[in-house]
């Protein structure tokens, strides 16, 4: 019947084999939209009828296979996109263009059922699944491309009124257990229809949605009244839409194509159409042009997005025109090169300026690489009103010729970057979900970097190792990893650090004082952490410095100098642009500030004004290390850091840990993993005094790995003199305090002991060194469960300082505190409550809230109070210290997990095994990360938990977690948690059967 609607018209039919779909998935609609292209493309070839409008009409998946079809067409290379600018018109009847609502639902097992005879695949049933958003998002692709300018291609959507019966050898056998037979609606008209596009209902079935009584019937007159609508107006938009197409894509000067590995981005290709684009920028043809700059570090994928706009934006622009602008003389030729291109006579930089800035084509000017410093870029800018230009660059001073918009690009988001590795990697996308965690941890190391992804991909494609070994390889051969550069697919600039040491050259060749500050602050910033770095830090450095009770020559009574102090050494090793005004007490931060500003410029490091912090991306941190070839520049370096680091904290020593040390604390992490490799600075005493301080931040941390590779450069001495020595004697202190925490109690004691002889052999018994030590060796006692011996030691101690010092001052409260928990753990309770209300007292008074002895107290009380049922009181107490460790200590810090663990207990008294088990579970997922696995705290954890799932009658969860500390737990002699363990295992068996 359509020959009587449009006689001059030209119809073609295209049909494939239904069963097709019987094991196929919606992705392979591709297959047949290609044979589509490829068999209309052909016949318009052999009919020469390319200038003839074209007009679609598609049944059921027929319009499946019609947008994917012209979707695939309108890329920009496709050799068939004249078929998109031809097409002016496409009716679909009965399509299901968005999916299904119901991710099972019966009606496309009936629908498909009854095309194949049996029933289809589950693939193709999940992936019409419309909460799957593939065919929703396919949908929203053409709407956007038929109504993008200069497009203007008609679109009409018929959906169906009637239900379909459906027989019972197609229906789900859980369908049939309901009903012999069944009608339904096959394709919703949410399915059916594009949004916001004409639409209209057919008095059909699905079934009869392509089939027509004749000429009279009531539904083909209402699409034959949209096909003559499509044909009356189909000459002009196709002469319209191919007169633009001429117009906007006369010019295409771009130097390479996108990198095919590009991945996600959409929000900044939306915004960078929406704000340049002719045909969408609110700005409209402004009497400026639209300018949008993109700054951020290196390899951080700029180029890339402005590549891949282009491309996708080919149609939106009579000319786009890419130019290098490294420098003065690249933007010079790539101008020269435009104006030879585009036929101006005028090749000359300021002519073709002068040429495109008064033009009335709209055009699009890419300036790449804009990284000169020194060249002024405003110069090379046309100020022509139909143009829109984006500038690349890692200047974030560039900024300031935006008209339009900025952005700064540093890192992808986690999901982009693990899509981008696994391609990147060639695995298979049916083998993508079993590698996600492996690519996952893979772009967390790499800070989610789009050029170092790129590169670990090809490392691993290439056979370097696979995506599993790749985080402990680069550990390993980082310098490599990073250094090597598959030829395909990256920076202008080459691989990831020779993108980053273009800046450095740039810096070593402007040789002005401002410049050489930036070099050593980079190089001081490569000894830290990559995250935050306090400003503060340095004016406490400076301070300090200067400070008697921190810097100081004094020696020990037998001559030697004083393991806790620093020295002028320290402060010659502070960093040059610290130094400027040595009789300045206030650090002179212009020159400190004019050097991070100048790296900041760079991209390499961002400054927080609110906190007052640097920090670094961790692949320019990674570089910035790894540059440091030359054995004295990286020792300087070192040197640097290590002497700020311990000038800045005042009182190291102090239990509690004040806010410098806290935001110091993995830097300080940062420095101590570096310091085997310091040489013949080890062997230096400064060094040593630089180690003992920071040392005893780490260990009021609770950073033992840290403070392990601190005591390795301070080691204990068999030499019996070494320990008759004031800094013997406190190195030796200090290893057996770390022992204690680290659960080494055998050895802890047999130093503590030591520690204790020898000091009695030349202190009177009261003195404050011997009772401090004796104090210490109490607490190991306590560990190891010989309380009597701990609580012989305690009386005597408190008896003296009773005598000795005010009843508010801190040591005596310190031995009053641990007196009372070795009385709790003989039940002597009610001495202990009154000893421990006493203390709390007391520091409650002197303490501020956050103090740690408080917090200690208040925790230990909760505990007294837990012994005696006052569980109330003790959940009002712990409550308040879980708050407050929270708040102020890190999530794997050994005080606040021992509260949780605690209040977890006290919510196990009251019943509430729910809030328990939350707190528990927290604290074993913290420890697994932080704690080998048989650090004590971790098996005494483990097992809480497992005991708080069998209270909740979780037996499984219970016995998986009371089984995984089984052996760990038998390899511990005299400790209880071995018997309390099997105690529990036997319980749960029992529960089971």
């Amino acid at each position: 019947m359509l020959p009587g609607i449009v006689p001059s018209a030209r119809i073609y039919t295209f049909s494939w084999n239904a069963r097709y779909y019987a094991d196929a998935s919606v992705s392979r609609l591709e297959n047949v939209a290609e044979v589509l292209l490829s068999t209309l493309q052909s016949q318009r070839d052999k009919d020469n009828t390319h200038s003839r409008p074209l007009i679609l009409v598609a049944s059921c998946f027929g319009g499946l296979v019609v947008t994917k079809a012209l979707e695939t067409a309108n890329i920009y290379s496709s050799e068939y996109r004249k078929l998109v600018v031809a097409n002016t018109g496409v009716v679909f009847l009965g399509s299901p263009l968005q999916g299904t609502k119901a991710g099972k639902a019966a009606q496309w097992q009936a629908m498909l059922g009854g095309i194949l005879n049996k029933d289809p695949s589950q693939t193709l049933l999940q992936d019409l699944d419309g909460t799957t958003r593939a065919l929703r998002e396919t949908s929203e692709r053409f709407v956007r491309m038929v109504t993008t300018p200069p497009m203007q291609t008609m679109t009409m959507c018929f959906w169906e009124s009637h239900k379909t019966k459906v027989l019972k050898a197609v229906l789900p056998a859980m369908t049939l257990a309901l009903s012999g037979s069944i009608k339904m609606i096959i394709v919703e008209e949410d399915s059916a229809c594009l949004f916001g596009r004409p639409k209209q209902i057919l008095d059909a079935p699905h079934s009869m949605m392509n089939k027509f009584s004749g000429p009279d019937d009531a539904n083909f007159g209402l699409v034959r009244n949209a096909v003559k609508k499509m044909v009356e107006k189909a000459k002009e938009i196709a002469v319209s839409q191919r007169e633009a197409f001429h117009l906007h894509s006369e010019h295409f000067m771009v130097s390479r194509r996108p990198n095919p590995l590009f991945t996600g981005r959409v929000e900044e290709l939306g915004k960078l159409k929406q704000v340049l684009c002719p045909s969408l920028s609110t700005a409209g043809h402004a009497a400026v042009p639209k300018i949008y700059v993109i700054h951020g570090m290196g390899g951080a994928g700029k180029s890339e997005v402005a590549l891949k706009f282009a491309f996708e934006n080919r149609l939106e622009f009579w000319g786009i025109f890419w130019i290098d602008a490294r420098s003065k003389s690249s933007i010079t030729s790539g101008f020269v090169n435009l104006a030879r291109m585009c036929g101006h006579n005028d090749e000359s930089l300021e002519g073709a300026i002068m040429w495109l800035q008064n033009t009335s084509h709209s055009w699009l000017l890419i300036l790449d690489n804009a990284d000169n410093k020194d060249l002024d870029l405003a110069r090379f800018l046309p100020a022509g009103r139909y143009g829109s230009i984006l500038i690349t660059t890692r200047l974030i001073e560039c900024g300031k010729h935006q008209t339009v918009g900025k952005d700064a690009y540093e890192s992808l988001n986690q999901g982009t970057a693990i899509e981008l590795l696994l391609k990147a990697c060639g695995i298979d996308s049916s083998s993508r979900s079993a590698e996600e965690d492996n690519a996952r941890a893979v772009a967390e190391l790499l800070g989610y970097h789009a050029l170092a992804i790129i590169q670990a991909g090809a490392a691993i494609s290439e056979g370097y190792c696979n995506l599993g070994e790749y985080k402990d390889f680069f550990l390993d051969q980082r310098q490599t990893l990073l250094e090597c550069f598959p030829g395909q697919a990256g920076s202008e600039y080459g691989g990831v650090y020779a993108t980053f040491e273009v800046t450095v050259t740039y810096l070593e060749a402007r040789d002005d004082q401002i410049a050489k500050d930036a070099l050593q602050l980079l190089n001081f910033y490569a000894f830290m952490h990559f995250t935050e770095f306090p400003e503060a830090a340095f004016e406490e450095a400076w301070k300090n410095s200067s400070d008697e009770d921190v810097v100081s020559s004094s020696l020990w009574p037998d001559g030697s100098e004083n393991i806790q102090n620093l020295a002028p050494w320290h402060v010659s090793h502070l960093p040059t642009f610290m130094r400027q005004n040595p009789h300045n007490i206030d650090l002179n931060k212009v020159c400190l500030r004019q050097a991070r500003s100048l790296l900041a410029s760079f991209s390499l490091v961002t400054f927080d004004s609110a906190r007052g912090s640097t920090r670094m991306h961790p692949v320019s941190h990674f570089w910035s290390r790894d540059r440091l070839h030359k054995p004295e520049e990286s020792m300087n370096a070192g040197l640097n850091g290590l002497s700020v680091l311990s000038l800045s904290i005042k009182y190291p020593y102090d239990v509690d840990i004040n806010a410098m040390a806290t935001q110091l604390q993995p830097h300080i992490e940062s420095i101590a993993h570096s310091l085997k490799e310091w040489g013949h600075h080890k062997r230096s005493f400064y060094f040593q005094q630089s180690v003992f301080r920071l040392g005893y931040v780490m260990y009021h941390s609770s950073l033992d790995s840290a403070l392990f590779e601190m005591l390795q450069m301070i080691p204990i001495q068999t030499d019996e003199a070494w320990i008759r020595t004031d800094n013997g004697q406190r190195i030796q202190l200090l290893h057996g305090r770390y022992m204690l925490d680290s659960g080494d109690t055998n050895k802890a004691i047999t130093l503590l002991e030591q520690l204790n002889e020898a000091r009695l052999q030349t202190l009177a018994p009261d003195d404050s060194n011997v009772l401090f030590s004796q104090h210490n060796l109490a607490i190991a006692y306590l560990m190891i469960g010989d309380v009597a011996k701990a609580i012989k030691l305690l009386e005597r101690i408190v008896q003296t300082r009773n005598e000795t010092l005010g009843s508010e001052h801190p040591d005596l409260l310190a031995s009053q505190y641990e007196l009372a928990k070795a009385y709790l753990r003989i039940d002597e309770t009610i001495k202990a409550i009154a000893l421990l209300e006493s203390v709390m007292e007391i520091r409650t008074k002197t303490l501020r809230p956050e103090h740690s002895n408080l917090l200690t107290s208040q925790h230990e009380l909760a505990h007294a109070y837990l012994k005696i049922d006052e569980t109330v009181k003790a959940i009002a107490l712990l409550k308040e210290v879980v708050e407050i460790r929270t708040r102020t200590l890190r999530p794997e810090h050994s005080n606040l997990l021992t509260s949780q663990h605690e209040l977890a207990r006290a919510y196990l008294r009251i019943g509430e095994a729910a809030k328990a088990i939350a707190l528990f579970e927290e604290v074993v997922e913290i420890q697994a990360r932080t704690l080998r696995a048989d650090h004590p705290n971790r098996v005494r954890f483990i097992y809480l938990l497992a005991q708080c799932h069998y209270y909740a009658r979780k037996y499984e969860r219970a016995l998986q977690l009371a089984k995984s500390i089984e052996t760990v737990a038998q390899n511990r002699p005299g400790d209880e948690i071995a018997n309390w363990n099997a105690n529990l295992i036997g319980y749960i068996l029992e529960e089971m059967d």
